[in-house]
């Protein structure tokens, strides 16, 4: 690796370049095919572990290529906020569920 590399100058370089792109809009153009990716929504029942880095960087990688190729792809993300994983984590934690449920979320 060369001894000058600085990778905080480089992702400096990259935001730059994708927020001067514009890069993070999505626009529908109703002339293109439409797909629908959806990933399972994880459950806010605890932190998140390498395993929701998999799954949802497969599904983001999936959606980023349609787009290059031309569909309009609808990818929503959210929680499973309701859930029992989240409800019987919070119980065995002696915390109400809402209150386990917002933490978890804003640690995610």
């Amino acid at each position: 690796m060369n001894a000058d590399f600085e990778p905080r100058e480089v992702e400096q370089r990259a935001q730059a370049a994708w927020t001067a792109g514009d890069v993070y809009r999505v626009r529908e153009d109703p002339k293109r095919p439409k797909f629908y990716a959806c990933s399972m929504l994880p459950y806010p029942s605890g932190l998140l572990h390498m395993g929701h880095v998999r799954n949802y960087t497969i599904n983001d990688m999936m959606a980023r290529h349609l787009r290059m190729n031309g569909m309009n792809v609808l990818m929503p993300m959210g929680w499973d906020a309701f859930g029992l994983p989240a409800e019987n984590a919070a119980m065995k934690n002696g915390v109400p569920p809402a209150k386990w449920t917002r933490e978890n979320i804003a640690a995610m």
